[in-house]
């Protein structure tokens, strides 16, 4: 007991003098004046505070909600007064924070693994109790335990990570142990540490990142089996989720084989679908049978764009596409090579209605336009007025003749200012402009001229028809129904029928009202493309729709949107508080959506995810990679788990196939082990050019290496792009005869998927439309109705070629030809990858073609042709790109540019000869009146012709 008194000295001054007594009850004021009262420790509401004046000092505190105050007190008793209140106040306070500990422990204990959810239901109990505590002051002196329960009630209030992650760590360490055996047991293999993790963590949202190889699906298994064991869930509470049949099947046979007499649903999305359909509804709605049938589905298209080409409008405005927009139109001055834009046009196969293989965008729209018009028009025939062949030049080609008008039309490719596009020499170009405007206005004949600025202000046709009208041209418009036999004939309607057909499955896919999928053309390069498609698709999509209703019928997409709207709407009550959700990768936003309308409408519900965001692999139906890279901001509160041991492949392919993924930095990064362990290359690269005389020789060297290899039997996959780009089942047949060790299948990359195989042999790594990667270019409205294109370049491709590596355990063979070779071959080669070069052989032409690339075009490489008197090097961009060298005097292999230099790649031939400064041809050695000296091959008595000349080179380093 203390006892705590004013000065003597205020009874002088007629101050009610106060004694205050602490007392294990409280705080006893008794006033000498008369009246005495006791304050209940538990009476406090606040803790006291001392406020100094000049000479006295007071204590200032709450009881119950009244404010109350002790004056006249002296500094020394006011602090000594305050100090004591507060040791005794902070008494009972730990014991009531002690018992908010205890109720927190209680809710911790029941939530198993804590979620961030219940993380946060205990952080608001902790900040109430909280709120209703005196708490300890930082200057008064307290013991340890006396101040901790108060700040691990801090802790909780404010859900302190630390705090967590220890609660987390402490309840995974107790059931990873108590459940060993079943980890142990459940599979054929024990789980790996990793998937034991990701079996037991629970939080709201949890993302299993499962690298190739890595038992996925034994993860999926082993959480199932867990969550029952442990009674944290009983059959009814679980549902696993597939996109195929075959694989909600086998998941559904699994846990039927690993946890005996366990009921957990494996589903489809779409079965989910019609079961949430049918519960709501009173029965399940009948699929149409254009909806299980693609190839049905894809002739009911075709037969309604044949219908609605019959009728006038609709006919008018498809006309009016293939003119306008057949092709994807690119800006070619956006390009950073002619070899590059050399490409877009091949990979897009941008041609003339006549079949004719342009050099640009823009000469295919004027072409097709004069063909629609009537106007007979020959491309690139010889100048008719003069024959302008010299010993230096070939015949001048104008872009279009009009025999009949006798009128010539040239496209030049500058800009209002007269620029080009970045890889052309703006003064060359506009000297050959001014030469063929010269040669014009010298023979007289009449030339029309059309420029690229015209295409990007939307007026080239336009101003081309008044130029040709002012020179006496008369238009003679085809009728619509010749130009359409003729765009069927090219195979045009039937490939836009194709397209019609995927636009249509994408709209549905999307969920989206015309007007929302209108409000995407602002993010497309060509809004008049999208519309002028969208025009064409609307009605396709309305007799699908009807032709459904007539029939009270659903689709797929159906299927999911019905699915959606009814859980939101709360019309259907789910109640599986354990989602998991397998291939999670190649989810789509609506099946996203689905999954977190049933997540947030069922109490304490969690959702398990596992997939690979370096196997997505299915933009094109639907999926969107951003919900695996970016779950969290997707789903909300997540744990991700990587599943970082592979037992399918060894180090080496994984090394290769990793380093390569994840070039693309918006890839998830990961570290995988692996199972086995290697030390030389296991990607091995056959550089070879197709021998047109036997079909798949490089592949038949390929099995013999691998036959040579093993000494049993051993499975091979043969894999490609595309299925028309891999050996037919006949030749296959042939092939497994020769080699009865092998077993052989081939396969694209995308139903590679999910497969493995003791060797792989990938074909088809070269440029182009139906190269790989591939670079067609997708349909504008296609690729508004789908996920947002990635920035990096060829980002799902190179996920694409990752599936393909990674579908063997033992070794990985690529065929290419280097001459033609994409660039995932040549970043193989060029960028420290750890790959096998040497186990085939390998000719100059393939070991040096990087250094033979056209120094023209940019992009293509010049590789070793045949003329009708001397055999030469051309690029491999012809006919668009025409540029051919003679090759090396002495042996006429192929030579490398160094400096001012071309040196024959053969090093046992050496030969070096120099270029020209002045025009970049190569010099020759010639005898003059004074002796030998250099002088330029473009030398000729008659000009044009270069007459620069050097008396002595001195060689290059290391050659003589």
């Amino acid at each position: 007991m203390s006892v705590f008194r004013q000065p003597w000295f205020l009874r002088l001054f007629a101050v009610p003098p106060v004694e205050c007594t602490i007392s294990d009850k409280g705080l006893f004021l008794d006033q000498k004046s008369g009246s005495s009262r006791l304050i209940k420790w538990e009476q406090f509401s606040s803790g006291p505070v001392r406020r100094g004046g000049l000479l006295f000092s007071r204590i200032e505190f709450t009881v119950e909600g009244r404010n109350e105050s002790i004056t006249w007190l002296g500094k020394s008793t006011s602090r000594d007064l305050r100090e004591h209140l507060y040791r005794r106040l902070i008494d009972v306070h730990r014991a009531r924070a002690k018992a908010s500990l205890s109720q927190v422990a209680s809710l911790v204990n029941k939530s198993g693994y804590l979620r961030t959810s219940q993380a946060q239901v205990i952080a608001q109990f902790a900040s109430s109790q909280k709120q209703r505590l005196i708490l300890p002051p930082s200057d008064v002196e307290l013991t340890k335990d006396k101040i901790q329960p108060f700040e691990e009630l801090q802790q909780w209030a404010e859900s302190d990570p630390a705090l967590i992650e220890q609660i987390r760590n402490n309840f995974l360490a107790a059931e990873l142990d108590r459940f060993k055996d079943l980890f142990d047991t459940v599979e054929s293999n024990p789980l790996t540490g990793k998937q034991r993790e990701a079996c037991v963590i629970d939080e709201d949202n949890n993302l299993v990142l499962a690298g190739a190889g890595t038992g996925k699906t034994s993860t999926m298994i082993g959480r199932a089996a867990y969550l029952l064991k442990s009674r944290r869930a009983v059959d009814a509470d679980i549902l696993m989720l597939a996109f195929g049949r075959k694989a909600a099947d086998e998941m559904q046979e699994r846990i039927a084989e690993k946890i005996p007499g366990a009921s957990v649903k494996a589903a489809t999305f779409h079965s989910l679908g019609l079961t949430i359909i049918g519960q709501v509804e009173g029965a399940k709605p009948k699929m149409h049978p254009l909806a299980e049938d693609e190839a049905a589905l894809a002739k009911a298209v075709d037969n309604w764009l044949k219908e609605l080409l019959e009728d006038s409008e609709y006919q008018e405005k498809a006309i009016q596409y293939f003119s306008t927009y057949l092709y994807p139109a690119k800006n070619g001055f956006d390009f950073s090579s002619e070899g590059e834009y050399f490409e877009y046009i091949r990979a897009n196969n941008i041609v003339t209605l006549k079949s004719e293989n342009v050099k640009s965008l823009e000469e295919a729209f004027i072409a097709n336009w004069l063909f629609r018009m009537g106007v007979e028009y020959q491309y690139e025939a010889p100048y008719q007025a003069a024959d302008t062949r010299t010993v230096d030049f070939r015949a001048y080609l104008p872009d279009f003749y009009l025999p009949k008008y006798d009128v010539y039309i040239e496209h030049f490719g500058i800009d209002r200012e007269g620029g080009t596009a970045p890889y052309i020499d703006a003064a060359k170009y506009q000297e050959g402009i001014q030469w063929k405007r010269d040669l014009h206005r010298t023979h007289q004949t009449t030339l029309v001229e059309t420029f690229s600025y015209e295409q990007r202000e939307g007026c080239l046709i336009s101003e081309l028809e008044k130029k040709l009208t002012a020179r006496g041209v008369k238009f003679d418009p085809l009728p619509a129904e010749a130009i359409l036999e003729t765009l069927k004939e090219k195979g045009v309607i039937s490939e836009f029928s194709q397209l019609l057909s995927q636009l249509l499955g994408a709209f549905k896919g999307s969920h989206e009202t015309w007007e929302q999928v209108k409000e995407r053309a602002s993010r497309v390069e060509n809004p008049g493309q999208f519309h002028a498609a969208m025009d064409l698709l609307k009605p396709i999509v309305d007799r699908y729709e009807a032709l459904l209703e007539e029939d009270q019928s659903i689709d797929f997409n159906d299927m999911i949107g019905r699915a959606i709207d009814y859980v939101e709407s709360g019309r259907f009550k789910p109640s599986w508080r354990y989602i998991m959700v397998d291939e999670f990768q190649d989810i789509s936003r609506p099946r996203a959506r689905l999954v977190k309308a049933l997540r947030d409408r069922t109490k304490n519900c969690s959702v398990f995810c596992v997939g690979d965001d370096w196997q997505a692999i299915y933009r094109f139906t639907g999926s969107d990679v951003t919900l695996t890279t970016g779950f969290q901001k997707e789903f909300g509160p997540t744990k991700t788990t990587s599943l970082d041991k592979t037992f399918r492949f060894n180090n080496q392919i994984c090394d290769v196939a990793s380093q390569f993924v994840m070039k693309n930095p918006a890839q998830v990064k990961k570290r995988l082990t692996t199972h086995t362990v290697v030390s030389q290359p296991a990607v091995s690269i056959m550089r070879r050019k197709p021998q047109d005389r036997q079909q798949y020789a490089e592949l038949d060297e390929v099995f013999q290496a691998i036959s040579d290899r093993i000494s049993e039997k051993a499975t091979v996959y043969i894999l490609g792009r595309f299925w028309f780009r891999l050996p037919d089942q006949v030749v296959l047949l042939d092939f497994q005869r020769k080699y009865p060790k092998l077993k052989m299948e081939r396969l694209t990359f995308h139903a590679s998927k999910g497969k493995e195989a003791d060797y792989v042999v990938v074909m088809g790594l070269e440029v182009g439309r139906h190269g790989f990667p591939s670079t067609k270019e997708t349909h504008p409205l296609l690729d508004a109705l789908l996920a947002p294109e990635e920035p990096f370049k060829f980002a799902e491709e190179r996920r694409l070629f990752y599936v393909a590596l990674t579908r063997a355990r033992h070794r990985v063979y690529l065929i290419t030809d280097m001459s033609v070779a994409s660039d995932f071959p040549k970043e193989l080669i060029n960028h420290n990858y750890q790959v096998e070069l040497d186990e085939f052989r390998t000719d100059l032409n393939q070991l040096h073609a990087d250094e033979l690339s056209c120094p023209v075009c940019g992009s293509g490489t010049m590789v070793p042709r045949q003329g009708s008197s001397s055999s030469f090097f051309g690029c491999s961009n012809y006919p668009l790109c025409t540029n051919t060298d003679p090759g090396c005097p002495s042996c006429g292999g192929p030579m490398k540019q160094i400096g001012g230099f071309k040196i024959c790649v053969n090093q046992i031939c050496g030969t070096w000869v120099p270029v020209c400064s002045e025009c970049g041809a190569p010099m020759r050695k010639r005898k003059g009146p004074y002796g030998e000296f250099w002088g330029c091959s473009n030398y000729r008595i008659m000009p044009p012709s270069c007459s620069n000349r050097f008396n002595r080179i001195t060689p290059p380093r290391g050659l003589h």
